[in-house]
């Protein structure tokens, strides 16, 4: 509704208007004033809702975290014993308050203990007749704890001729001599700790002094700075295996570094983070991160730009965002329906009754997806059978509120629903296309990794500092992507770096468990 123009009154016109209405004897130049007076009001009333709107985001930023439908019905004042299907929520499928069985626990030291008297064979000693046989063991967890940086001090003896004075020194070995300062094992802890855990090198460094084992934060981002030097083979191979993946998943956020080079040509003065998630057809998934001025759809161009031509073109999951597209590369263009839907969530207070039916229609739609074939073929069909009517009737309803003019088209529920309008094509892409996903919520989650540590360490101090975080960040999260150790991971890339160098494929988060295998069976024959 287009504001209305100013309106003037003196309070004496006021007040001989609605005397003239309390007698019912209106002139022929008071309706136009009262029209303009009915405009106002409702634009008004539509410009507080607006308002409300926008602060209720702004504090929802503070309060709530997640937008279940529950939490909508409530706000919305309606019967929480909703007909929509519940998700089963996670605590009450989860027993023993928190603990895990023992097969989680991959990297256990295991310690066996035999009985003290008994062995497999040997006769019952309470029944004298029959003969033990062995059962699978039981199990009690005990968890230890120490700091995870350890100094090592040697003090070689030193011994001197009371005669002739000369000193004899014990010999060390040679890698404690020439070596660095810290091993390997040490390197990657603290580039876990910094690049998966979030803790800042000042923090690092506080604690260790605080263990009595001081180390200056420099030292510690020398350390990242060494384990990524050995991971830059392994990071230019995963942009160049990520460009093959079947889907890819894209967004960024922003960033900073404090002394990034200024050039001529820029125009953009902003720093970004893109997170690029890829599903290859093998099942494993590759993260990235790319720190600088370009956008997410800039940073994704460079990664396809070493796809084959042989492959067709990928699927894309992102938000509606112009700048997650890529401008030189064909992508099947899907958008996160998780989005689309946040959109109407924000607006239960102002229209409770519609956005509780279209956040309802919602609901239908991820309960599907999650009942639905691991099979792309039979999801697909999946979908199209029980989603594609939900997405009809979504539209369908939206589109009738703007029809009846019970929503107005530049309100934010109309905006909302033109949201949904303008991307229809890539909001329905997973009725028409084997293997796209409905949501962007992977590489969501993917990129808090990068909000955690600008939350702890507020910005990058140079770019080389940045292209670190990028390249240990994507290592570590590929190699939790398929349930690799990552500590274990970075202290291999380090003893093997200048193998990696010259068959960086070969030791790949997926491959290198086999490519250890193989060298250790090398050495076993050459012996």
């Amino acid at each position: 509704m287009q504001s209305p123009g100013r309106l003037d009154f003196t309070p004496e016109q006021i007040e001989t208007l609605l005397n003239r209405i309390e007698q019912e004897c209106l002139e022929k130049e008071d309706y136009p004033i009262l029209g303009d007076l009915i405009r106002a009001i409702v634009w008004m009333n539509l410009s507080l809702q607006e308002k409300d709107l926008t602060i209720r985001r702004l504090r929802s930023v503070f309060g709530i975290k997640t937008e279940t439908a529950e939490k909508l019905l409530k706000v919305a004042g309606g019967d929480t014993k909703s007909k929509e299907p519940k998700k089963k929520k996670k605590d009450a499928e989860k027993g023993g308050h928190g603990h895990k069985p023992t097969s989680d626990y991959t990297e256990a030291n295991i310690v066996e203990v035999a009985h003290q008297s008994l062995k497999k064979g040997d006769q019952c000693p309470d029944c004298l007749k029959g003969k033990l046989f062995q059962l699978k063991p039981g199990s009690v967890i005990r968890i230890k704890g120490q700091p995870w940086l350890q100094v090592e001090i040697y003090k070689p003896e030193r011994l001197r001729c009371s005669l002739c004075g000369k000193v004899f020194t014990a010999t060390l070995p040679l890698e404690k001599v020439f070596g660095s300062r810290a091993d390997s094992t040490a390197k990657a802890i603290v580039s876990l700790l910094k690049y998966r855990g979030g803790v800042p090198f000042y923090r690092q460094g506080q604690l260790q002094e605080a263990l009595g084992a001081p180390i200056s934060p420099s030292e510690i981002w020398e350390m990242t700075e060494d384990v990524a030097n050995a991971a830059q083979p392994i990071y230019a191979m995963l942009c160049s295996e990520a460009a093959k993946g079947d889907l890819i998943q894209n967004d960024d956020t922003t960033a900073r570094i404090l002394n990034i080079e200024i050039k001529e040509e820029d125009k953009r003065k902003g720093v970004f983070t893109t997170a690029i998630l890829s599903t290859l057809k093998s099942g494993v998934r590759i993260g990235l991160f790319f720190t600088g001025r370009k956008h997410a759809g800039e940073n994704l161009d460079a990664v396809l730009d070493q796809r084959p031509d042989t492959h067709p073109p990928p699927i894309q999951q992102c938000d509606a965002l112009s700048r997650n597209i890529p401008k030189n590369h064909e992508t099947q263009l899907s958008n996160c329906l998780a989005h689309a839907r946040r959109k109407f969530y924000d607006l239960v207070e102002v229209w409770p009754q519609a956005v509780t039916k279209v956040i309802g229609l919602f609901s239908l739609l991820f309960e599907n997806d999650r009942t639905a074939p691991k099979d792309p073929l039979e999801r697909l069909s999946w979908h199209q059978e029980r989603s594609g009517p939900i997405m009809e009737e979504l539209q369908g309803y939206c589109n009738s509120l703007l029809e009846t003019k019970s929503v107005e088209p530049n309100s934010s529920f109309g905006k909302a629903i033109a949201y949904l309008n303008n991307h229809w094509e890539a909001f329905t892409l997973f009725l028409r296309v084997p293997g796209v996903i409905l949501t962007n919520n992977d590489d969501e989650q993917l990129i808090k990794r990068s909000v955690l540590n600008r939350k702890n360490a507020y910005f990058f101090r140079t770019e080389t500092g940045a292209k670190i975080a990028d390249i240990l960040m994507s290592i570590i999260e590929t190699c939790v992507y398929n349930n690799v150790n990552p500590w274990k991971y970075l202290i291999s890339i380090q003893e093997h770096s200048q193998e990696i160098r010259r068959n960086p494929y070969l030791w790949t988060p997926w491959h290198y468990y086999d490519r250890l295998k193989e060298l250790a069976a090398s050495e076993e024959t050459s012996l």
